[in-house]
C-alpha cells in the first residue's frame, strides 16, 4: 500500500443539479480504476492546471458541457491500494448545454436522499453525508446557562430564523437528562426550519435523543473503538490533530471539527493554528472538515478554499453570550 507521504493525485469532480435537486452521476467504464462504480464526474488534474480549469475541461469532456460558474465545496484525501487521490468536489451551479455521456459512459439523475445506495468509490462516499447539509454549525451555549426552557428555546429559534441550518445541543454531564423532556419539542422546531441537529454530551443519553446525529468530544473519541450510533444519524468528532481525525475515521466518523484555527477570548491559552496549518491538515484528511475557532459565518469561503467544508462557532453563530 501507498503510505501517506506519497504526494496524491489532485482529482476534481462537480455536483450538478437538475431542476428537481436531483444530482448528476456517471458510472466508471470497465478496464479503468474502479470500474463500475457511480461517481461525481470529473477526473484528475494535468500538470500545471488549476482546479478550476481542470472541472471546466473534464466536464466539458465527459459531459459537453461548459460551466458558467462554480465554487469549491469540500475535498477529502483517500488511502487506495495502488494510489492516493485527493478528491476535491465542487458545486456547479450554472453550466451551458445538456450534459451527456460523451465518452459512452452512463449518466443518470439521482435524488440526494438516494446518493447513499449507490455503489461508489470510497473517496466518494464521505461526500454523499455532507452534501445536504449547512455549511455553518451553529453550537449552542450550554442549556444550563439559560434562564428557564423559554429563554434556550428562543436562542435557538433566533438561530434557525437567521439562516442555521446545522445545529448542535451542546450539554454537559448529566445535562442532557435533565432536559430530556424539551429535545421532541426541540427536534420538532428544527425539522420546521428544515434544518437537522445534533447532540452532545452523555454518549448513552444522547444514543436515545431524538436528534439527527450525535456529536463526540475528544475523550469520547478516544475511548470509542466503533461508530456508537446507526448509519442513518449523523456522527461528526471534535478534533486537533491528525491522528484524532484518523481515529474519527476509524470508527464511520462523517465529519469532524477542527480547532482551534484562530485564537478566542474563551480560550486565551490556547494558540489557534493559522489557516496555513489548518489547509495542510485538511489535506491529509478522508474526512469532510469543520474549521472552529475563531472564525465567523462569512469565513466559509475562506474555509472551502482551503477543502474544508465549512465553520462552526458559537457567540459569531448566534449563540451571544
Amino acid at each position: 500500500m501507498i503510505g501517506a507521504s506519497v504526494h496524491p493525485v489532485e482529482v476534481v469532480a462537480g455536483v450538478i443539479r437538475d431542476a428537481q435537486g436531483r444530482v448528476l452521476v456517471s458510472k466508471r467504464p470497465p478496464g479503468r480504476h474502479l470500474e463500475h462504480l457511480w461517481e461525481f464526474p470529473g477526473g484528475k488534474l494535468e500538470p500545471g492546471e488549476s482546479h478550476a480549469e481542470g472541472l471546466q475541461r473534464e466536464l466539458h469532456e465527459e459531459l459537453g458541457i461548459a460551466i458558467a460558474q462554480s465554487q469549491p465545496l469540500v475535498s477529502v484525501t483517500h488511502h487506495y491500494p495502488e494510489k492516493n487521490i485527493r478528491l476535491w468536489l465542487f458545486d456547479v451551479t450554472e453550466y451551458q448545454h445538456e450534459p451527456h455521456g460523451r465518452e459512452g459512459q452512463q449518466v443518470r439523475w439521482v435524488p440526494m436522499a438516494e446518493l447513499a445506495d449507490l455503489a461508489m468509490p470510497a473517496a466518494d462516499r464521505p461526500l454523499v453525508k455532507v452534501l445536504p447539509l449547512d455549511g455553518r454549525y451553529s453550537i449552542s451555549l450550554d442549556p444550563a446557562s439559560f434562564p428557564n426552557k423559554s429563554a434556550f428555546f428562543a436562542r435557538w429559534q433566533t438561530c434557525l430564523e437567521s439562516g442555521f441550518r446545522l445545529l448542535r445541543l451542546r450539554t454537559q454531564r448529566d445535562d442532557l437528562q435533565r432536559i430530556r423532556d424539551w429535545l421532541p419539542e426541540l427536534h420538532d422546531l428544527t425539522h420546521q426550519h428544515h434544518a437537522r441537529w445534533l447532540v452532545s454530551g452523555e454518549l448513552d443519553d444522547c444514543r436515545n435523543a431524538p436528534a439527527d446525529g450525535v456529536h463526540l468530544n475528544r475523550h469520547q473519541l478516544a475511548e470509542i473503538k466503533q461508530r456508537p450510533i446507526a448509519g442513518d444519524k449523523l456522527l461528526a468528532a471534535s478534533c486537533h490533530d491528525l491522528a484524532e481525525i484518523e481515529q474519527a475515521d476509524a470508527i464511520g466518523a462523517d465529519f469532524v471539527v477542527l480547532s482551534p484555527v484562530c485564537a478566542t477570548p474563551s480560550h486565551v491559552d490556547q494558540p489557534g493554528m493559522g489557516w496555513d496549518r489548518f489547509a495542510e491538515l485538511v489535506a491529509e484528511s478522508p474526512l469532510p472538515v469543520f474549521a472552529l475557532g475563531g472564525v465567523a459565518p462569512d469565513d466559509l469561503n475562506i474555509a472551502r478554499s482551503f477543502g474544508a467544508f465549512g465553520v462552526a462557532g458559537i457567540s459569531m453563530f448566534g449563540w451571544v453570550r
